[in-house]
């Protein structure tokens, strides 16, 4: 099956050189709205306004420019000394976050005094900003601010994006339940009640012959000997059904409640459309849904929706398991991947295939989120997935820690965090850190 390339966020800079003519460094100012971009690193798209910023009747054309330029976030840098007030009027007029950067060099005369004297305001106003100081060219200092700007962008970006669910919380799982309003607040997507009955219907409508040609296309791609012809198809047809629902109801992810009832049906589907960019995690579990789609931005790889099933506490490791939709590009090369059906064990209603496979070595980010009453939180942990087979049913990722595994989880434990875990690839708490604060969300890390 074909795998979607997902690039990892490239924040959209809305880049303002704001200036006072009369000072000194006046020209270093007006050389930086065509020197700007060549300082900027790959990983952002700096999108500088031609108009020098000088004073509040600058703010409509440099609100109109950015209107059609849609950044992520506005970057203020003023070239030379700038009176204080014209900076948080541009802030609220392009109602952005800010970052804020200070030049400390001569040339740049008063910039640095600048930024620091305009800091007060943007506090007290509430108006959401990061501070950095340094040259240009200096490369730690994009290191330190990159966070913030990826988180800027997917907090952008969330905004309008639809979430699918088809049934109420998995049985057992008070830990998944949501506010709806809460998560449009914090994050602007918008939910789609689908229902479980729609499920169903679609499930029966979708024809055998296109279920065919859809297994082989998929079928390659897995060993499937020990995989019966009657629960291929069920996995299939559920796979399509989704993907029909994510056509209709232009859905960016999509969940259901599979436990009981359902398990192992969807798990084919999920395994698949997380591999197309569409996060689907199980269990009916929302908030995790729009967990996976910022860290899918933000490392730019599928993700891995699962439990902690098994943990050493000697060793600081933990095998993070469910029943098999592990995505395929982050299956270790090592191993084919297996479609197998559920075990008859995993309760009743229990029917459909799914993924054996463990997770490729490298490092990720453990995250949780929760919806409580009247509060969202997020947790992560930083680890690295560790090679070997795991002599589980379904898939699964064996993950080390370099501190106290136990410490780390009777931390989150008593902050109120639940069981359901978001593994990303690579190393992203400090962007899921400066989302939170960004979005309004409880965040918490370990060690």
């Amino acid at each position: 099956m074909e795998i979607a390339q997902m690039p990892a966020i490239k924040p959209r800079l809305g880049v303002v050189v704001a200036t006072c003519p009369p000072e000194s460094g006046a020209a270093y100012a007006q050389e930086l709205t065509h020197t700007f971009a060549n300082a900027c690193p790959a990983a952002v798209i700096p999108l500088v306004c031609p108009t020098l910023f000088e004073t509040e009747a600058d703010i409509p054309t440099i609100a109109a420019f950015f209107q059609e330029a849609d950044p992520d976030v506005l970057f203020l840098i003023p070239g030379n000394f700038t009176l204080d007030h014209i900076m948080p009027l541009l802030a609220e007029a392009i109602r952005l976050p800010a970052l804020l950067w200070g030049l400390p060099t001569r040339e740049a005369w008063g910039a640095l005094v600048a930024v620091q004297q305009t800091l007060f305001p943007f506090k007290e106003l509430g108006l959401p900003f990061r501070f950095i100081t340094g040259r240009l060219d200096d490369s730690h200092s994009w290191e330190r601010c990159l966070p913030y700007l990826r988180a800027c962008a997917v907090q952008k970006r969330l905004r309008g994006l639809r979430i699918g669910m088809m049934g109420w919380r998995a049985q057992g799982m008070s830990d998944v339940i949501f506010d709806e309003l809460a998560l449009r607040s914090a994050f602007g997507v918008q939910l789609v009640n689908i229902g479980l009955t729609a499920y169903n219907r679609m499930l029966g409508a979708v024809p055998e012959d296109a279920v065919e040609a859809a297994w082989k296309r998929i079928q390659p791609d897995f060993v499937v000997e020990s995989l019966p012809e009657p629960v291929a198809g069920h996995g299939v047809r559920s796979y399509l059904a989704l993907k029909e629902f994510v056509a209709q109801k232009a859905l960016q992810a999509i969940t259901l409640e599979c436990f009981h009832d359902h398990l192992g049906g969807p798990c084919l589907g999920f395994c698949l459309l997380n591999d197309q960019g569409i996060a689907a995690p199980c269990e009916n579990d929302v908030p995790s849904a729009v967990l996976m789609i910022a860290a899918q931005m933000l490392s730019g790889k599928a993700t891995f929706h699962t439990d902690i099933v098994e943990a050493d506490y000697t060793d600081n490791w933990a095998i993070f398991h469910h029943c098999g939709n592990l995505p395929l590009s982050l299956a270790a090369p090592e191993r084919k991947p297996e479609l197998k059906p559920i075990r008859e064990t995993a309760g009743p209603g229990a029917y459909g295939p799914t993924i054996q496979a463990t997770m490729t070595a490298g490092p990720v980010t453990a995250a949780n989120l929760v919806n409580g009453r009247g509060e969202l939180r997020l947790c992560a942990l930083e680890g690295e997935v560790v090679a070997g087979d795991i002599d589980l049913p379904g898939s699964g990722a064996r993950v080390a820690f370099s501190y106290s595994l136990q410490a780390a989880l009777e931390a989150i434990g008593n902050l109120g965090f639940g069981h359901h875990f978001v593994l990303a690839q690579g190393h992203i708490a400090a962007e899921l850190s400066e989302w939170c604060q960004l979005s309004g969300v409880r965040y918490s890390q370990y060690p």
